[in-house]
C-alpha cells in the first residue's frame, strides 16, 4: 500500500491534495467502525479488516483536538521544546528541579503536543492518564486502556477546564446568546455533524441549566468526541 500510494504521489506531481483526496475518498477509509451481517459471519475477529477497529484517540490527539476546537491553538512551527507548567510536587522529584523551566510564552504553551518537552522522569498527567508511553523503555505499540481517571481528568483537570472555558468564549462570540445555535455549532466543531433532534432538546436544556462553560466541558467529554468510529 505504501509502494501503490508513493507512486501514485510521484505521478500526480507531487501533490499533498491529490493524495489525500484518494485516502479519504477509498472504500476502505471509509469504512465504519460498525460491522455488517455478512462482515461478522466470515470475518468476527477483524482480521481481514472488514470493518474500522475503533480506537480512543491518544492523550495527544485529545489536547490537539481540545486547543483546535477552541480555537486557541498556535500554529507555529519548529523552535525548541515547549515545557509546560505542572504540579511543584512533580517537579520537586527531579534530580535537578530547575531543569524544568516553564517557557515565559504562555502562546507557547498552545503549541501542538508534538513540541512538548519528553523527559523521561516526568510526564505530564494528562498524557501519561491517556497512556502516553514513558519514554525510559521502547513502546513497540502504545497501550488503550480504559479506567476512572480518564473521565476524572477530563471533567476536573486544569487542561480540560481551561480549554473548555476559551471553547465557551469561541461559541458565545460566534453565536451570540442563542442556545439553540450554540448547540448545533458546538456539535459541528466537536463531532462533525448535526445534533439529532434529541440531543438538540437535551443539550439545551443541559445549557440553560448549568451554563455555557459546563456545556462547554461536557462536549469534550462526548464518546463522539474521544473515540474515531
Amino acid at each position: 500500500l505504501l509502494d501503490y500510494l508513493a507512486e501514485r504521489f510521484v505521478s500526480s506531481g507531487w501533490h499533498f491534495k491529490a493524495l489525500h483526496r484518494e485516502i479519504v475518498t477509498s472504500s476502505v477509509y471509509r469504512q465504519a467502525s460498525k460491522a455488517s451481517a455478512s462482515a461478522e459471519a466470515v470475518d468476527p475477529n477483524n482480521r481481514r479488516l472488514s470493518h474500522f477497529p475503533r480506537r480512543r484517540l491518544s492523550g495527544e490527539e485529545i489536547r490537539d483536538a481540545m486547543l483546535s476546537i477552541s480555537a486557541t491553538l498556535n500554529p507555529a512551527m519548529g523552535g525548541p521544546s515547549v515545557v509546560l507548567p505542572v504540579e511543584q510536587e512533580l517537579v520537586d522529584q527531579l534530580y535537578k528541579p530547575s531543569q524544568w523551566e516553564v517557557s515565559d510564552d504562555v502562546q507557547q504553551h498552545h503549541r501542538r503536543s508534538i513540541y512538548l518537552l519528553a523527559k523521561r522522569n516526568l510526564r505530564l498527567p494528562f498524557m501519561e492518564v491517556f497512556d502516553q508511553p514513558s519514554s525510559q523503555t521502547s513502546c513497540a505499540v502504545r497501550e488503550q486502556s480504559t479506567h476512572a481517571r480518564q473521565s476524572l481528568e477530563l471533567l476536573n483537570g486544569p487542561i480540560a477546564n481551561e480549554l473548555a472555558a476559551a471553547f465557551a468564549r469561541r461559541l458565545t462570540r460566534e453565536m451570540g446568546s442563542d442556545s439553540r445555535k450554540i448547540v448545533r455549532h458546538a456539535f459541528r466543531l466537536v463531532t462533525a455533524r448535526e445534533p439529532l433532534p434529541s440531543e438538540l432538546d437535551l443539550s439545551q436544556e443541559f445549557l440553560e441549566e448549568v451554563g455555557l462553560d459546563e456545556f462547554a466541558l461536557a462536549m469534550f467529554n462526548l464518546n463522539a468526541f474521544l473515540y474515531v468510529d
